[in-house]
């Protein structure tokens, strides 16, 4: 029997950056678009006739326009009028969802498929055959870029809460972690608003 010592247990978040918009845009160029979307104002919609006609995903000009997810298109025009509309592709999502689930197959085969564009990956047993959680979590994010065409966020912590909320630190590209000494000084200043799996009608009851 494996006896694992929980103390030493680590787990990494892998989050897509702008999954939807990321993916479309390198399907794209892979298919001869000499333009990257991501670096338009763009975002990806439904149908702006419709009332599916809600930004999905964002580019980075879009968000320094005051674009956020979920809003109406309709909105989001009156702050960026000269945005770019992409219709979303699912078959393009998983295509490159599947790719990276199989990369960090080589890591672990205990990996969580929390979304189609993140996953929580159980490193503990893995230290002993790749090393420093750290010091992997950026060849995974190094990897996924050389290999895939998109960036991600790696999170890193002793449990799923803490590597999920270390992954949404700063974006993109980034790895960051959240050990239990490093709770009070990078997780207890954050607003209630930001804890994993606190949704607004909670948020609001624990401000009151």
């Amino acid at each position: 029997i494996l006896v694992i010592n929980m103390n030493n247990r680590i787990i990494l978040h892998i989050d897509v950056n702008n999954a939807f918009l990321s993916w479309t845009a390198v399907d794209m160029l892979k298919n001869g678009s000499q333009v990257d979307i991501r670096k338009r104002y763009a975002i990806i919609g439904g149908d702006e006739t419709q009332r599916r006609g809600i930004v999905l995903a964002k580019s980075n000009p879009c968000k320094q326009k005051g674009v956020v997810t979920a809003e109406t298109i309709r909105d989001a025009r009156r702050k960026c009028p000269y945005l770019e509309v992409y219709k979303p592709n699912f078959t393009i999502y998983r295509h490159y969802s599947n790719l990276m689930y199989h990369y960090l197959l080589q890591y672990t085969d205990k990996i969580e498929r929390y979304s189609i564009d993140e996953c929580f990956l159980d490193y503990t047993s893995s230290q002993k055959l790749f090393g420093d959680p750290i010091k992997i979590a950026y060849k995974i994010k190094d990897d996924i870029y050389k290999k895939f065409g998109f960036t991600v966020n790696v999170g890193i912590g002793k449990n799923k809460l803490c590597a999920k909320m270390a992954s949404d630190f700063s974006k993109p590209n980034k790895v960051h972690t959240l050990f239990p000494e490093e709770i009070k000084t990078k997780m207890w200043p954050l607003d209630v608003s930001e804890l994993f799996m606190i949704g607004k009608s909670t948020s609001k009851k624990l401000h009151e």
